[in-house]
């Protein structure tokens, strides 16, 4: 009976997020991929023209200038897609996709080396690696020591994303996307995009119409600039705070 009562009490701190639960693998060194990390702006800013309207082309604007070496990194490994950077909270790391196992990188660094961080990657099964889909999800923990995506719904949580605007950038070998933060949703362990085929419409529709409509805590929504079918979105997601057989999704649109 003890036995069993220390068990149900384990879990219950677990699965609300007061321990991280240990996975088992290889002793080995988790150093990072080796790679010095440029100069980023301390706060993004997408600059917009005389109408308003936000510029697209961020290539020509020096504070969005991709300045990360892809050659580079990919002879370190191969499977860095990317890069995400925010400054609310502050995310500076390689985006990744395994060629062979979507769940790879749950447990290995972006040097393919084991580490109970894990990296931040998007799904091969139903992801493409140039961001062009209409919802790409960048997974990532949230490791209780701030790192990953430790500190995202926290730092969120204290932001009215409605009047300070938040952005998050992601630079690819030829190109830079910059999105705006327009909601933050918690939602249940469901595979998001194994059952929501969002090149349909109304599926599109049905999943946002949802996300719009819910309250509660973790939510935010910036509802004049909901997502419409044609929109690119991006969707961070990771581990609710307070309850990990949920998730904290962080739902921004592509600027356009």
């Amino acid at each position: 009976m003890f036995v069993s009562g220390a068990v149900l009490l384990f879990y219950f701190f677990w699965a609300n997020g007061y321990i991280d639960m240990p996975v088992s693998g290889p002793a080995v060194n988790e150093d990072e991929v080796d790679y010095t990390i440029p100069s980023m702006p301390s706060k993004i800013e997408p600059s917009t023209n005389p109408t308003g309207e936000t510029e697209s082309d961020y290539e020509t604007d020096s504070q969005y200038k991709n300045t990360i070496d892809f050659i580079q990194l990919k002879q370190s490994n191969n499977d860095i897609v990317g890069w995400i950077y925010m400054t609310s909270p502050s995310v500076n790391a390689p985006v990744l996709m395994s060629k062979k196992d979507d769940t790879f990188y749950l447990s290995h660094g972006s040097n393919g080396k084991y580490s109970k961080k894990g990296s931040f990657y998007i799904e091969r099964s139903y992801n493409r690696s140039d961001f062009e889909d209409p919802v790409t999800i960048i997974y990532g923990h949230r490791k209780s020591d701030g790192t990953m995506f430790g500190k995202l719904q926290s730092t969120l949580d204290k932001i009215d994303i409605n009047k300070e605007p938040q952005y998050v950038v992601i630079y690819l070998p030829n190109s830079t996307k910059i999105y705006h933060i327009v909601a933050t949703y918690r939602h249940d362990s469901s595979h998001v995009l194994y059952y929501n085929d969002f090149s349909k419409q109304s599926e599109y529709d049905a999943f946002f119409n949802k996300v719009y409509s819910s309250k509660g805590t973790g939510v935010q929504l910036v509802h004049e600039d909901k997502p419409r079918f044609g929109d690119k979105v991006l969707i961070l997601s990771t581990c609710f705070k307070g309850d990990r057989t949920n998730r904290f999704l962080v739902i921004a649109k592509e600027l356009k």
